[in-house]
């Protein structure tokens, strides 16, 4: 991070007051962790529902920071550093002075925004744009008030785009976030039901989502899944605007199902022209690379790099990370985060990734469903009972409650239940071998990767 800015800029882009200090020094860096504090660094506090980073500010290395950024009216110890800046409130402090940062660049800033796909699509599209020059896409998963503006912070003159993730849990989150990042590109990747515990219903989610089309400039484009009911009501106000991706014949960018998920395929078409991959794309990832590579023909990027772009990505962590077990046995690890859409495609596409052989699937709770969640538990399940399964593994209180609930014998195939995922190594351990996969899929706290490890 090189802010190239000084503490009077800060304070003016922010609306903060300089308590003290040299309104010319310069501020070049900072960080929000008081124990991740390098030399040169300021330390910007800021306060969540659990904790307050202003009680780390007598402490060292918050002592030895360059400079404070802080909340007005905050106690603040009697040492302090040279520079310390107040501001009414240090989170939309830190995106004000994100969206000052961002709009020192005139290069095409991607927001990708939905309930499924995010990360892959922004990881596919990142790649895509690398074959031209630099990036500057999202870390991780920092797709939220703190995480975008942390990514926007570590553009610079090299890079030629930018790609972020824009992730939400209330009605006005997106726009927020668009307020900050000032996209010129959006991609919508599907309308599902996640959250639901704060969102309550799709229809809110729709709408939540929403507010990205309506940040943006009345003639940019936006890229969408076009078969998603939700998504599909936009087409016709953004007419022109629309690059529309999916499965049918038509698309602008068309995911194709024949034979795809086999190495040397076709697993796009574009405007009609075939876009190959060396690698086997299971259905959930043709989908991704579509949305990506509609971002990329609104950007004008050609065929050819797209197909270059797809090749070079790297898949993010936890999200179908591939490992052998000494049995010989596969080991497919997609639990970074699950929801009642991205388990139903996981499977399917587990299954067509691994057409041959024993193919067992752990699956364990999907978190933050609210009130609707036994109920779509239930439906994943039922949803399974034509599956060609050896054996289903369940982990959690609600996916055990959900077993319980389906009619006896629905599901044709032996299935373990256990309240905590670890009691279930025993089990999957005793099916192991040359012939065998295993899919895991849950929602990131029921933390389905150390199951996986202990194999």
């Amino acid at each position: 991070m090189d802010l190239k800015t000084t503490w009077g800029e800060a304070a003016k882009a922010t609306g903060g007051l300089l308590l003290h200090g040299n309104p010319g020094a310069p501020l070049r860096s900072f960080s929000t962790d008081s124990r991740a504090i390098a030399p040169g660094d300021a330390f910007w506090a800021l306060r969540g529902d659990r904790f307050d980073a202003h009680d780390f500010l007598g402490r060292e290395p918050a002592q030895s920071a360059a400079g404070w950024i802080v909340r007005q009216g905050a106690r603040l110890p009697s040492k302090r550093p040279e520079q310390v800046l107040a501001l009414e409130d240090t989170l939309k402090g830190l995106g004000s002075l994100a969206r000052f940062h961002r709009d020192r660049f005139d290069i095409p800033v991607v927001a990708i925004t939905g309930s499924n796909g995010k990360t892959t699509v922004k990881q596919m599209l990142a790649a895509i744009l690398a074959e031209s020059g630099p990036v500057c896409a999202t870390k991780g998963n920092f797709n939220n008030e703190i995480g975008l503006p942390l990514t926007l912070f570590a553009l610079d003159p090299s890079h030629h785009a930018a790609v972020v993730e824009m992730g939400a849990s209330r009605r006005g989150d997106i726009a927020a976030l668009a307020a900050i990042a000032r996209p010129t590109l959006g991609v919508l990747t599907n309308i599902g039901p996640a959250h639901l515990e704060f969102f309550g219903d799709e229809k809110t989610v729709f709408e939540t989502k929403r507010e990205l089309v309506e940040a943006l400039a009345a003639d940019a484009p936006v890229a969408l899944f076009a078969e998603d009911p939700w998504l599909a009501r936009l087409l016709p106000d953004l007419g022109a605007r629309a690059i529309a991706f999916g499965w049918d014949a038509g698309r602008r960018v068309r995911a194709l199902a024949a034979d795809a998920g086999k190495p040397g395929a076709a697993v796009l078409e574009i405007d009609g022209i075939p876009v190959r991959s060396a690698r086997p794309m299971g259905r959930i990832h043709r989908i991704d690379a579509a949305a990506a590579a509609a971002a990329a023909v609104a950007l004008g990027v050609p065929t050819q790099r797209i197909e270059a772009g797809l090749e070079s990505y790297s898949p993010a962590p936890l999200r179908f990370a591939q490992s052998r077990h000494a049995s010989g046995a596969q080991l497919v690890v997609d639990a970074y985060n699950s929801n009642p859409a991205s388990a139903s495609a996981g499977v399917d596409t587990f299954l067509e990734l691994n057409p041959a052989g024993r193919r067992l699937v752990v699956l364990g709770d999907m978190l933050e469903l609210g009130e609707r969640s036994l109920e779509l538990h239930r439906a994943v399940l039922e949803g399974l009972a034509e599956k060609p399964l050896a054996a289903l593994f369940l982990a959690g209180e609600t996916m055990v409650r959900a077993a319980e609930e389906i009619e006896p014998g629905s599901l044709p195939y032996p299935v373990y239940h256990a309240r905590e995922a670890g009691e279930l190594a025993g089990p999957i351990r005793a099916l192991l071998g040359i012939d065998a996969s295993v899919y895991f899929k849950a929602s990131r706290l029921m933390r389905l990767e150390a199951l996986a490890e202990s194999l």
